[in-house]
């Protein structure tokens, strides 16, 4: 039987010619190549070389067997569907071995043993398991300060995948999006709207890749108008990129000066012409205010205004590359890696890409693992974790599927999501056991229920941890971080050029979920007698539930101690009508604001017209916790509520950064 296939020994050498390139078009999980520690690598290239003679000489007619066959020929994979694989099958089985939840070596061994009756060039399992796929980057190997290794993945080497993935780079938004109405998605809030950070620093134009600071030609209402491009966006339900320009006057008696007046919108298909930066001939620029009066811009200003944007010229060294933002969302929790109830932590950092939509982000394959360890604390694994960050700041130079060519990009942090002890770690902060409690402003627990105080900020942040470090003694150490609620443990994430406490939205689960909703009703079951708690089981038997989402998993009156999120999201929508005859007046008024703040959290639309509104309801929820119960001050989750608008605000719906996956 002649079988036109790598030997044996070309697997073991890892000598298989796989067309000199590394990257997966089609739509396969970036992440199950990532996360690949068990070196399960598989590239089986044999299977697609079956010659013509061997279907001949075999006695096997079956038609089944011969259509599979038939899909090993390396004829179908002429228009490169399935490289850098030869073949379908050789595609399917390493992603069956580089699966998430890997198959076991006796399972493994299994599924090749039955395979190679069908393909009998399939490699011993063996070689398979000690091949490696041109290209793939193993996790490089750290240890902590105590010693203890672990592994992390490349944040850089896997964002390079995902955007050679056509399915991925076609989906991710590269440009902060206008909504219609509200905001449903993360690159629909302010913070990648406004924050210069974030801001997309180049568009294609007519007639050439235009940058922030740009001095462009453009139809502006029928006229042509010279004007300075100061940031580009999409719109919903529009085609193309828009900008927003400050129109740029010549003025009519003084030579060589110019007056800065109206910011308007233009569609970036527009613009006919890229003039040159103002040069020193440009004797003064004047802002026009709204009445009309001219004021004379600083020196400053105007050698800022003079500049080129610094992308720009980075762009133009590596050969006029198209630039783009892909902001991160790091993830990180803690989890048992047992499947019994004995807890066995693993700290966990992820990322996910802030540009796809909420339900692309959802999809394990889109949810991408940087490291683990049940022995180095979280901090600690961020040291390496922040370096990558780092770099991805300053930006790395990928292939992007969507424009067929090389792309430099710039990946910021745009959010951490995480629980509030590990957003308290995250944020320096000695969390909800301190005076000032908040991670987000300077808040008391005698007064948290009043109001929002002074907005913590990095910098001072950082003046803080290095005043309780230089304290000389351990009283005066104590006595700073009372004063401040600042933790002087080492930080890597300090490093980042990123507000850690605004960068830490109020997640809804552990905040309403697993804060006054599982407050409440302990407190409530713990004061019913065994009548009233079998009323509360006929009640919600009794309740329709045709329009209600989820459900309760187990019998209220005996497991409410056990009840998990998605038993809260349920009871949420159903309290005040199962709890109302045993409820006080002020108790109906706190099960109602908190009924008001859930409907909120859990909408699929954020308006921000209505901040003003979302404000109010959780005052008044804040308000009638006060009046119900002086004791509930002290608890941290009721305070971080009033917090929940900003955040929605500043991110989009609360369903755009939960950590509900």
């Amino acid at each position: 039987m002649e079988i036109c296939a790598s030997t044996e020994a070309e697997w073991e050498s890892g000598n298989v010619d796989t067309g000199g390139s590394s990257t997966v078009t089609e739509s396969h999980s970036p992440s199950a190549i990532a996360s690949d520690e068990l070196s399960l690598a598989i590239g089986d290239e044999d299977i697609g070389h079956l010659d013509e003679a061997e279907k001949d000489s075999e006695s096997s007619s079956d038609s089944d067997v011969a259509n599979i066959l038939s899909l090993t020929n390396s004829s179908a994979n002429k228009e490169g569907q399935y490289h850098p694989f030869l073949s379908m099958i050789s595609a399917m089985a390493y992603i069956i071995i580089h699966s998430p939840r890997p198959m076991g070596l006796s399972n493994l061994t299994f599924v090749c043993h039955t395979l190679r009756c069908m393909f009998p060039a399939l490699p011993s399992v063996s070689t398979m398991v000690s091949y490696r796929l041109p290209g793939y980057r193993a996790p490089e190997k750290f240890y902590s300060p105590s010693g203890v290794p672990f592994y992390v993945n490349s944040i850089a080497e896997t964002i390079k995948l995902c955007l050679a993935n056509p399915d991925i780079a076609k989906k991710m938004e590269r440009y902060p999006v206008l909504p219609k109405k509200g905001f449903r998605e993360i690159f629909h809030g302010l913070q990648w709207r406004n924050d210069t950070r974030f801001q997309a620093p180049m568009a294609t134009s007519p007639v050439g890749s235009v940058f922030l600071k740009d001095i462009v030609q453009s139809s502006i209402a029928g006229a042509i108008c010279v004007s300075i491009i100061k940031q580009f966006y999409r719109k919903e339900g529009h085609n193309g990129v828009f900008a927003s320009v400050q129109v740029l006057q010549v003025h009519p008696s003084e030579l060589n000066t110019y007056i800065l007046s109206d910011i308007v919108e233009i569609p970036v298909s527009t613009i006919v012409t890229i003039l040159p930066q103002m040069d020193s001939r440009t004797r003064h620029v004047y802002k026009k205010g709204h009445d009309g009066s001219l004021t004379i811009v600083s020196d400053n200003e105007l050698a800022e205004m003079s500049s080129p944007h610094p992308l720009k010229t980075r762009s133009i060294m590596c050969g006029s590359l198209p630039v783009f933002m892909v902001p991160l969302i790091i993830f990180s929790d803690d989890t048992s890696g047992n499947r019994s109830k004995v807890w066995n932590k693993f700290d966990s950092w992820c990322f996910l890409l802030a540009g796809l939509r909420q339900k692309d982000n959802a999809q394990f394959c889109n949810i991408h693992f940087i490291c683990t360890s049940n022995q180095v604390p979280v901090m600690e694994m961020a040291h390496p974790l922040v370096d990558q960050l780092l770099e991805l700041e300053r930006g790395i130079v990928v292939f992007d599927a969507q424009l067929n060519t090389n792309a430099l990009i710039l990946a910021p942090v745009i959010c951490f999501l995480c629980d509030n002890p590990r957003a308290a770690e995250i944020c320096s902060h000695l969390g909800s056991g301190t005076l000032r409690f908040c991670r987000i402003c300077r808040v008391d627990h005698t007064n948290s229920l009043t109001g929002i105080c002074e907005e913590r900020k990095r910098s001072s942040t950082i003046q803080e941890v290095q005043l309780i470090r230089s304290a000389h003694t351990q009283a005066e150490r104590k006595r700073l971080r009372t004063l401040y609620g600042t933790s002087e443990k080492e930080n890597h994430l300090l490093q980042l050029p990123v507000d850690l406490h605004q960068s830490t939205p109020i997640e809804s689960l552990h905040t309403l979920g697993l804060g006054p909703y599982k407050y409440l009703l302990r407190e409530k079951m713990e004061q019913l007698s065994e009548k009233q708690r079998k009323e509360v089981v006929a009640r919600i038997a009794a309740l329709p539930s045709s329009g209600l989402t989820g459900g309760i998993s187990s019998d209220i009156s005996r497991h409410y101690k056990s009840f998990v999120g998605r038993d809260f999201k349920f009871l949420a929508q159903i309290a005040m009508f199962i709890f109302s005859p045993y409820l006080s007046e002020a108790e109906i008024e706190v099960w109602l604001a908190l009924s008001m703040v859930f409907k909120m959290v859990y909408c699929d639309e954020f308006e921000p017209q209505k901040i003003e509104l979302y404000r109010d309801v959780c005052h008044r929820f804040a308000r009638a916790i006060d009046c119900y119960s002086v004791t509930w001050r002290k608890k941290l989750k009721i305070h971080l509520i009033l917090h929940l608008p900003d955040s929605m605000l500043r991110f989009g719906p609360a369903s755009s950064f939960n950590t509900e996956r």
